[in-house]
């Protein structure tokens, strides 16, 4: 009766102590990654789920799954409608984490973000930043990224339209590049499209998370843009 009973207490104390690490550090580390990329992304809202089988793994700094999703974040003052991290056996310095509750990266064997930014998120970031009296729309599809509107030139009115490519700078950051021009069916001289490329630069610069990552790809959809990210290798 007695063994029995000493097994007993003995299979209580072993699930506490193995239940501990997922009832004390993994929402902890949670919070701590909520509260920082929360912050990093302006985030309306943010969920962060940890996928640690054991719990003991969060004491090393290790992460064996982590996903995370924002929405209405804002980056390099465009704002976009979701953000999806996601990574594998993410590494985080310890004494860092433990010590001084800060999240430093270290490595991971899987990094990647999706990020989705609709149509009317880039419109208000062209009229923000290059088109303050609003001429041009941005049109998203997945023939390309269309420049439409009226413009005042030589003190005429010139209904145009404008093909443009989503061209990768510096790894992070994605420029909205003109191609084709046409004015009312009429091609215009390459150096008159050179000027308006001056005038209407449109670059976001995504370098806003703290893991090495790159862009990977981008995919056109209708009226939204989705852009990849990748662990830089």
């Amino acid at each position: 009766m007695k063994r029995r009973s000493l097994i007993i207490v003995v299979m209580i104390l072993l699930l506490v102590v193995l239940g501990v690490p997922r009832v004390f550090l993994l929402p902890r580390i949670e919070r701590e990654l909520q509260k920082d990329l929360g912050e990093d992304l302006q985030a309306r809202a943010v969920q962060v789920q940890i996928k640690a089988p054991w719990g003991w793994e969060l004491l090393f700094g290790n992460i064996p799954r982590l996903e995370l999703t924002a929405h209405d974040a804002v980056i390099d003052g465009l704002r976009v409608a979701c953000v999806d991290l996601y990574g594998e056996q993410i590494r985080l310095d310890p004494r860092s984490l433990w010590q001084e509750r800060e999240l430093v990266y270290i490595d991971a064997s899987e990094l990647g973000v999706d990020l989705v930014v609709t149509e009317d998120s880039l419109n208000e970031l062209l009229w923000s930043e290059v088109d303050p009296d609003r001429f041009l729309r941005l049109a998203v599809s997945p023939a390309g990224v269309d420049l439409g509107g009226t413009l005042s030139l030589w003190n005429m009115e010139w209904n145009i339209t404008v093909r443009g490519d989503l061209e990768v700078r510096n790894g992070t950051s994605l420029a909205y590049v003109l191609t084709t021009f046409e004015v009312e069916e009429t091609r215009i001289p390459s150096i008159l499209l050179e000027v308006l490329s001056e005038n209407y630069d449109l670059v976001i610069d995504f370098g806003v998370f703290p893991y090495p990552i790159e862009i990977k790809d981008v995919f056109l959809e209708e009226q939204q843009i989705l852009v990849r990210f990748g662990g830089v290798s």
